[in-house]
């Protein structure tokens, strides 16, 4: 019991020292997070071509905009996309058996007026299976697609929601 008491007066103390010190959650429920989630949710996401392009902009929506793309857009969000591929596996008789896939996306965010609100890139990358059946490898290859653009939608989203919270508190 004694344990378990003291285990919660630290976590206490923890918790009590990150609030003395300025830390508010970036992308948390209530509080000041929800202004981050109203600017987030306040971005246009112009089309990105080619299907991967597609399954990027689909993630971003999802997480930019749970409830929908917003009617009051405020900020423009471009982006090119990249997807380099490289043979990682040979066997030995010369026949590829693994493959690299990988996606680099540059993001520019622009208010209505054109001007610069943030720049970035977000680089992930995955391996997937070349099979002697082109159906097994087209859905290997497409499934690697699908990971690496949900991690490529994450970090945009997160680098989004950081530089609009710098820019909202300098505006302070």
């Amino acid at each position: 019991m004694a344990h378990f008491v003291r285990r919660s007066f630290l976590f206490s103390l923890c918790a009590a020292g990150l609030t003395a010190c300025g830390f508010e959650p970036l992308l948390g429920r209530g509080g000041e997070s929800t202004d981050s989630i109203e600017q987030l949710a306040a971005i246009r996401i112009e089309p990105i071509p080619d299907r991967s392009g597609q399954v990027l902009r689909n993630a971003l929506l999802d997480r930019l905009t749970p409830q929908g793309q917003a009617t009051g857009a405020r900020y423009v969000l471009r982006i090119r996309l990249s997807e380099p591929r490289q043979t990682i596996l040979l066997r030995r008789d010369d026949v590829i058996s693994r493959s690299s896939y990988s996606a680099q996306a540059a993001f520019e965010l622009r208010d209505l007026q054109n001007s610069l609100v943030a720049s970035g890139s977000s680089t992930f990358a995955t391996d997937y299976e070349i099979a002697s059946s082109e159906f097994a490898t087209r859905t290997s290859l497409e499934n690697a697609r699908d990971r690496v653009m949900e991690l490529v939608a994450s970090d945009i989203r997160n680098q989004l929601a950081q530089r609009l919270r710098q820019r909202q508190n300098a505006a302070r």
